[in-house]
């Protein structure tokens, strides 16, 4: 009686040239649905001054930062009331904060955003902002 060689299922087979096919369920960059598939561009932010908030953060700009910032300007983390240059500093400049935004409500004045910066790797958070002509006056972050 002859012996019949097993069959590895596809996921194992290899290809010409004994190169091994790639494991069961992947696919190669660029094709299905990743999270930063879902981002909305910065350039297509609605509010001009948080536009230029999201983009001084993913740029590091503490200039650029201040600029979109009113003289007096508030902000608040988790419910609670921070130093804004102590906050911004800890936060973003120094630890390499970045902002994805995944979705913009109230004008463009409220974000859900996946924030990562050094010190605590990647959260969904949410941002809402106030904006008094054309300057943010307060913002609220904390996550979502």
């Amino acid at each position: 009686m002859a012996t019949v060689p097993p069959v590895s299922p596809p996921s194992h087979r290899t290809r010409a040239r004994g190169v091994p096919g790639p494991p069961f369920g992947w696919r190669p960059a660029g094709t299905g649905v990743t999270l930063s598939g879902m981002t909305i561009q910065v350039a297509k932010l609605s509010d001009p001054a948080v536009r230029a908030f999201v983009t001084a953060v993913n740029a590091h700009d503490r200039e650029a930062f201040k600029a979109v910032l009113s003289p007096g300007a508030t902000m608040s983390d988790d419910g609670s009331d921070r130093d804004l240059d102590d906050w911004t500093d800890r936060e973003i400049f120094s630890t390499h904060g970045h902002m994805d935004v995944d979705n913009e409500s109230d004008g463009g004045r409220a974000l859900i955003a996946r924030y990562s910066n050094d010190t605590w790797g990647e959260m969904k958070t949410k941002w809402r902002f106030t904006v008094d002509d054309g300057k943010i006056s307060r913002f609220e972050t904390g996550q979502a």
